[in-house]
């Protein structure tokens, strides 16, 4: 192996030496040709040296030539004029300041020159630099002055129809009238340091441009009409304006003009009327087109004003003198019709305002190009909307009143969603999308001005122009909504409450337990829907902002209806109260139950709404930080999506001043986005397992416990029914004595307590259907939180008997006497070894981790029954008037009974220990009970416990007539 690997080792080393030969011997032929190249390209770049610096050398003399030619000039003109100031004496100021500045620059220039006898090359240049600057604007002034005359005398030809050369058919040449206009601004602007002629030259130019800018018109006007069939015309339109530098105005009448069609499509919705305020909005158009070609100082204001006083379409159609009932009813029909179709249409009208957008974008790059196309598109947007936006705020009034305007219409949420808030959210909704489509048509082109550095500059400031007329048209055509977005709570405060009023009233209805279940399970879940459809339209409405007013509309919908199952229950419990048959009903039973279901389904469906609103909130949270629609001086983004819209003109309906604030962490955020995340649950001011809606919450709690009460009162009736009036039996007072075995098998439990045992152990029947549903099950666990305290009024009653008054907190001493733990340290002696077994077996059962959900919750309900049961009985023994030596031993064998029965359930806690307790007072000796009494005096021990068995001791020996 060894000589193996040794092998291995050679080869390796032979491979690696062979290409280390092979990569040293390319190295070098890399080399050798570098260093060849080198060699041959220094010679000639020597070369290249010695001619460059020839050649600056031959410039240089030339240049100090003529500096001393410019010199000797200039020192002759100065002997002619003899002293006299004459600045401009070396030609115009290139400057545009006056003629001391050039001849400044020539005195530095030939003081450079003179004291600069290094022979610096660049200085050289730069000499040479500013030579040709000086010459370059020299040319312009001289060619502007020879050209002015001839230029300025060819206008009027070209503007005269009769010229000999005019090739348009006897129409004005404008095309060149407007280069030569052109022609003449650029050199007045080059002549503009000449101080002769400069006022002539700026009036014979404004004359021009006034003269042509009439005669345009009625081109434009003329190429406005024909672009639909010709795109010539109009573009040598954009280019004469281009020139003249009006292209403003060109964009304006071109925008008018386009829109003509949508407009009429929206007032032609909804028949005769919104006809004639169509037909009166197209014959302005006409008539403003007619009335511009021969009169150019038409105000185009005036038109403006009488489209918005078109006649717009009365959703109500409700006349002035319909007074009838009828009528009424008529409106109301043609009012929720005429909004269905609104909101139908609306869409509609919205496709061929993009169709429109769409054949716009293509035209305007051909006529204005790539660049001015998108603002252009933005502007035709706007001018859709600008005629129609009071007809839109109006067609919104009659779908859903204006929150806090005081008027009256179809404010009801209908089914068909066309009505009220719904409907808004509706037309918004389509809205959005609209504007979401119509973003695309405004974008720029893909790699426009990206690939031209220079343009960088030119190309961010037309990306914000074309965002600024985005916002513009956006903010304009969502403002018909901004009522309702400011004032949401408000408007939804009427139709949420009829449909809650409605549903009371069903909720009323249910009087009788056959269809109680039936008919609640379907209308305890109805507000839900109903809630979240109004946070589904906050959402898209407000997206977040003015968020309390909405949740506690919501909060006050869901715990007005969880108060009316309440009452409902509380109706059902006392029809059952009020019962007088004494035999247990399994179907009441199962009623109980499938209602305490429900109201484990509201709670669970409260819960979970609860934590939808919160995720809900925190998104809008974080989309409220967005800012894609305020950005500038960059490019526009490449969409716009649904939900940064919402967001963004829900900031400008609703958050007009806002105010930064900490957010706890040190950081400063809009008080609308702390707000929204405080209440989410993510900020560190958040109360942890707070709720959105704390009065739904109170009100489940209410609705909780009426339906235990129901479920008790249903399964507590029969033992109630026969240990109500247990008290005044004649058995108790009996004194008879008969033999021991008399007394063993003679005396058994009364039918009244029988009854209650057999209707406890039945109760194990009717428990266990419903609990091996493991779905009813887990609902009806949401609502057993605190089900002890159904049972705490029997053996509040026990402690009134007992003659003791609770200190403290009552309802916690009555649950710490019931669950006996406490009070079992006081019997002494006199606890058996069942009270001792029954602690240890709670305990185990505790423990036991197979203990199914179904068997703790038959337990739970045996549990409290059988509280019930003990504390009624108990305190009923406390007010017997009189206990003969029979009557008690008749007590002892009930009480001892019902012990049993309780040991067969094997239910925790059970039997409790007061029951066994007061079996072996009814019949302890009397010196027992004497001395047992009398040595309760000495223990100091500070409990109400205690003193409830020290009364109820006292009390025994009372009845039985016993001397303490």
């Amino acid at each position: 192996n060894s000589n193996q690997d040794d092998d291995l080792l050679e080869q390796k080393m032979a491979s690696l030496a062979l290409q280390l030969q092979m990569s040293t011997q390319s190295c070098h032929d890399e080399i050798g040709r570098i260093g060849a190249e080198l060699s041959a390209i220094v010679p000639r770049c020597a070369a290249d040296v010695t001619r460059v610096k020839s050649g600056l050398e031959g410039m240089e003399l030339d240049v100090r030539g003529l500096l001393e030619g410019m010199d000797d000039q200039y020192h002759q003109q100065q002997q002619g004029i003899g002293g006299k100031e004459g600045g401009n004496i070396h030609g115009p100021d290139v400057s545009g300041g006056g003629g001391g500045s050039a001849q400044k620059d020539d005195d530095t220039i030939i003081t450079s020159i003179d004291n600069n006898n290094t022979n610096n090359p660049l200085s050289t240049l730069h000499s040479l630099l500013n030579l040709k600057n000086h010459l370059t604007t020299t040319r312009s002034i001289l060619a502007a002055a020879s050209s002015w005359d001839e230029t300025i005398n060819s206008i009027p030809k070209l503007l005269s129809s009769s010229s000999s050369n005019s090739s348009n058919n006897g129409q004005p040449n404008l095309i060149e009238a407007v280069a030569a206009l052109s022609k003449l601004e650029q050199g007045a602007r080059a002549l503009q340091g000449m101080p002769e002629g400069q006022t002539e030259r700026t009036a014979a130019i404004s004359k021009l441009r006034t003269q042509l800018e009439v005669l345009l018109k009625p081109q434009l006007l003329h190429a406005l009409k024909k672009m639909e069939t010709r795109l010539g015309p109009l573009q040598q339109c954009v280019g004469m304006y281009g020139t003249l530098g009006k292209m403003d105005v060109m964009r304006e009448e071109y925008v008018k003009m386009r829109p003509g069609g949508v407009i009429s499509l929206w007032f032609s919705f909804g028949g005769h009327n919104a006809a004639i305020g169509k037909n009166s909005v197209v014959e302005d158009e006409e008539e403003k087109v007619v009335n511009d070609e021969d009169d150019d100082d038409l105000d185009n204001d005036d038109k403006t004003d009488e489209e918005e006083e078109a006649e717009d379409f009365d959703f109500s159609e409700e006349t002035t003198d319909a007074t009838t009932s009828s009528s009424t009813t008529n409106k109301s029909s043609s009012t929720q019709i005429n909004a269905k179709q609104f909101i139908e249409f609306l869409p509609t009208f919205y496709e061929s305002v993009l169709e429109l957008l769409s054949k716009e974008r293509a035209q305007s790059k051909q006529v204005f190009g790539p660049e001015l196309a998108p603002s252009i598109v933005g502007r035709v947007l706007l001018e859709c909307f600008k005629p129609i936006i009071s007809s839109f705020k109006s067609r919104l009034g009659n779908v859903c009143p204006v929150p806090g305007s005081g008027i009256s219409g179809n404010s009801s949420s209908g089914n068909d969603g066309f009505g009220g808030t719904e409907g808004i959210a509706a037309a918004y909704e389509s809205t959005i999308q609209f504007l979401s489509l119509a973003y695309d048509q405004m974008e720029p082109w893909e790699g426009q001005g990206s690939n031209n550095q220079e343009n960088d500059h030119d190309s961010a400031s037309n990306n914000d122009d074309v965002m600024e007329t985005i916002r513009t048209a956006f903010s304009m055509i969502a403002s018909p909504f901004v009522p309702y977005q400011r004032a949401l709570a408000e408007a939804e405060r009427d139709p949420l409450g009829k449909a809650a009023s409605m549903v009371a009233k069903d909720v009323r209805s249910v009087v009788g337990l056959q269809d109680a279940a039936d008919r609640l399970g379907d209308l305890a879940p109805f507000m839900f829907p109903l809630a979240d459809s109004a946070i589904s339209r906050f959402e898209l409405l407000t997206s977040g902002y003015n968020a309390p007013a909405t949740l506690s509309l919501v909060d006050n919908l869901i715990a007005t209806h969880a108060s009316e199952l309440a009452i409902a229950m509380g109706s059902l419990s006392g029809h059952v109260s009020n019962s007088k048959g004494n035999e247990f009903d399994e179907q009441h039973a199962n009623c109980a139950l499938e209602i305490l279901r429900i109201a484990g389904s509201f709670k669970r469906s409260l819960k979970s709404f609860d934590n939808s609103v919160k995720d809900r909130l925190r998104s809008l949270s974080d989309m409220m930080l967005d800012d894609t629609l305020e950005q500038s001086g960059g490019g526009l983004p490449d969409a716009i999506e649904p939900a940064q819209l919402r967001s963004f003109l829900a900031k400008e309906a609703c958050n007009l001043s806002p105010d930064y604030i900490d957010d706890g962490t040190g950081v400063k955020l809009p008080a609308s986005v702390v707000e929204l995340r405080r209440l989410a649950g993510t900020t560190s001011n958040s109360a942890d397992g707070t709720t959105l809606f704390p009065k739904s919450a109170d009100s489940v709690s209410r609705l909780a416990r009426s339906c235990q009460s129901f479920v008790f009162e249903v399964c507590y009736a029969i033992p109630e029914q026969n240990l109500r009036g247990i008290s005044a039996l004649p058995v108790w007072k009996q004194d008879g004595v008969g033999s021991g075995d008399e007394d063993s098998y003679g005396i058994l439990p009364q039918s009244f307590i029988t009854h209650v045992g057999e209707h406890i152990l039945a109760l194990v029947q009717a428990l266990e259907p419903f609990a091996s549903d493991k779905e009813a099950l887990g609902l009806a666990n949401e609502v057993m939180t605190g089900v002890i305290e159904v049972a705490v009024q029997p053996w509040k009653e026990f402690v009134a008997a007992a003659g003791v008054s609770l200190t403290g907190d009552e309802k916690s001493q009555l649950k710490s006497l019931m669950r006996w733990k406490e009070v079992s340290q006081f019997f002494g002696d006199d606890g058996d070894t069942d009270m001792d077994n029954q602690i240890e077996e709670e305990d185990d059962e505790e423990e036991d981790p197979d203990n199914k959900a179904s068997t703790a919750f038959c337990n739970q309900w045996l549990d409290v029954v059988g509280l019930a049961v003990a504390g009624r009985l108990l305190e009923r023994t406390m007010r017997i008037p009189r206990l003969g030596r029979k009557g008690a031993e008749h007590l002892a064998a009930d009480l001892n009974y019902i012990r049993n029965v309780f040991t067969a359930l094997g239910v925790a806690g059970h039997p409790h220990p007061l029951l066994g307790y007061m079996a072996k007072l009814v019949t302890m000796d009397e010196e027992s009970l004497q001395f047992k009494i009398h040595s309760r005096q000495g223990e100091k021990t500070p409990s109400d416990a205690l003193e409830v068995i020290k009364r109820a001791e006292i009390r025994i020996a009372y009845v039985r007539g016993i001397s303490v």
